[in-house]
């Protein structure tokens, strides 16, 4: 059993009490109902035969099944809101450290190698979540629900027509567990490869769109829409071949429930004419029957639920390594001279990729020079500086640092993040830093004057609904808090993106000074920007 299912299972049995008392309250609330239809029927139908004579209008008893009838409709409600209560608080216990778990799971899982940017991966991912979130609440509970109900059914029956239950014994087999095994492999397996091609719709869709002037300059709109039409089409097929077997294992349940129905009728009415059984009681098994169909349907989806959440924990599960990465970067003491960076024969290859981004490297940095990555796109840029950051492990070479510390590497991304604050809390990011330091940091990078033009100024509120800065200020933000930082190595991954060249120049400039004798590395488009010392480092 995978780790995390385990994990489930042990939370909620350290909520057994609460878990316990909501499948109890959850029993009531299904037999108080299938006993109040099956009471008032049998009520009903006593009461008109009753008053077929005056003596025995007269001699029926109609306090004791009415006060039944109450006593089962409060008996309902009670256990309804009881159980509503109860199940949803055991499972908000279970979730309340599931979900610290989980995300601890999601978080050792390495998102450079895979990231979670795609439509398929993510929105499975929030699937996987809500599955195995409601593991108890819409498997464990209905399901065992239904397997009770179902055995308190057949021994009440015994107790009127004992031949009756045994007649019941195959339609209920049936019910209970051949109709949820046709939903999980009919259903519930068409409808996986559904969302996996209504991803893929989606991806082709967001493609068309995203490239819409470039297809229609060289003519491909329409080889693009024909692909978007052909997934779009397999999907739909799939759709409907997924409700037709939704729709055809309803039937299979109807015609059990009513194979059901013909024989209580049957047998009741043998057992009238044997007189084994009075009519006002064939009467009462009918309605109990349908009572407890009910149950069935909606417990007989128990079965699929319980494979989703399953499937779901075993999923996020397997997202987190089974032995997690160490950091194979090397760290040594400096003896003479200055710190340096030496790589030697690195090689690193993405698991979704067969060729390497990134093979044979070797180079020698020192704080002599910038160093500038100028290789085309998908030449492993972003890579090697993800390796230098120690967010992605090599699987050949090595990476030695003399004379730094894993603390001492400051990195900017490519996509600067903007977080919901200040701009005084996105410039500090939990550091202590003087409003004179931060000041400086945004004169450097030009962003004194946008600060200064800002209602609170240092205290003005950043993000979407109030002040959010463009792409370029977002760059020149992220420049900033590495100002502040002052690390001894600093990775820039386009750091000039949305930057006009004469801004970007001035600010490299003020850079070049603040940061002499710094080890510096960027990767960049902008092979204008090199200054005459800086260095290229081709990979």
């Amino acid at each position: 059993m995978p780790e995390l299912v385990q994990r489930y299972f042990q939370l909620l049995w350290q909520q057994r009490g609460m878990a316990s008392l909501g499948l109890l309250l959850a029993t009531v609330t299904a037999l108080s109902g299938i006993a109040l239809l099956a009471v008032s029927g049998w009520f009903i139908s006593a009461t008109a035969v009753a008053g077929l004579s005056l003596a025995a209008a007269h001699g029926f008893n109609y306090f004791a099944p009415g006060a039944v009838v109450r006593g089962l409709s409060i008996s309902r409600t009670f256990g309804r809101y009881g159980e509503r209560l109860a199940t949803h608080e055991a499972t908000f216990r279970v979730i309340s450290h599931l979900r610290s778990e989980m995300f601890a799971t999601l978080a050792r899982h390495n998102w450079q190698e895979q990231p979670l940017n795609s439509h398929e991966a993510s929105s499975r991912l929030l699937d996987d979540i809500r599955h195995a979130e409601s593991l108890y609440l819409s498997a464990l509970v209905p399901g065992l629900v239904m397997l009770l109900s179902s055995l308190l059914y057949l021994a009440t029956v015994a107790l009127f027509l004992p031949p009756l239950a045994l007649w019941l014994i195959p339609p209920l087999l049936m019910s209970v567990i051949l109709v949820p095994m046709l939903y999980l492999r009919r259903v519930l397996q068409p409808q996986n490869r559904l969302h996996q091609q209504r991803s893929l719709q989606w991806r082709d869709a967001h493609s068309l769109f995203s490239n819409l002037r470039t297809l229609i300059l060289f003519d491909r709109l329409s080889h693009q829409s024909d692909t978007l039409t052909q997934s779009a089409s397999i999907a739909d097929i799939t759709e409907q071949h997924t409700s037709d077997a939704r729709q055809r294992v309803n039937i299979l349940n109807q015609l059990i429930q009513a194979a059901m129905l013909l024989l209580v009728l049957w047998q009741g009415l043998t057992g009238l004419a044997a007189g084994q059984l009075e009519g006002t009681l064939v009467f009462m098994l009918l309605l109990l029957t349908l009572g407890l169909q009910e149950v069935i349907i909606t417990g007989s989806s128990a079965l699929a639920a319980f494979a989703l959440g399953y499937k779901a924990l075993q999923r996020i599960g397997q997202l987190s390594p089974a032995k997690p990465q160490s950091d194979q970067r090397q760290f040594t003491d400096i003896n003479d001279g200055q710190p340096s960076i030496r790589i030697q024969g690195l090689e690193y290859r993405y698991p979704s990729r067969q060729e390497a981004t990134i093979q044979g490297l070797s180079a020698a940095l020192d704080p002599h020079h910038w160093y500038w990555l100028t290789s085309p796109s998908g030449y492993g840029k972003t890579t090697l500086m993800q390796l230098l950051a120690g967010q992605l492990q090599p699987q050949q070479g090595s990476i030695t640092f003399t004379g730094l510390q894993p603390n001492q590497i400051g990195m900017m991304p490519q996509q600067v993040s903007l977080l919901q604050g200040s701009l005084r809390f996105n410039l500090c990011l939990h550091h202590d830093f003087s409003d004179a330091e931060l000041w400086e940091a945004l004169r450097t990078v030009e962003l004194d004057s946008w600060a200064e033009q800002l209602p609170d100024q240092l205290d003005t509120w950043l993000g979407k609904g109030s002040h959010l800065p463009s792409g370029g200020e977002l760059k020149r933000l992220g420049l900033a808090r590495l100002i502040l930082l002052d690390r001894p190595v600093l990775l820039l991954d386009e750091p000039t993106a949305g930057i006009d060249t004469e801004r970007s120049q001035r600010i490299l400039q003020r850079l070049q000074q603040r940061w002499a004798n710094r080890i510096v590395i960027i990767s960049s488009h902008d092979i204008q920007l090199m200054a005459t010392d800086d260095q290229p480092l081709t990979l």
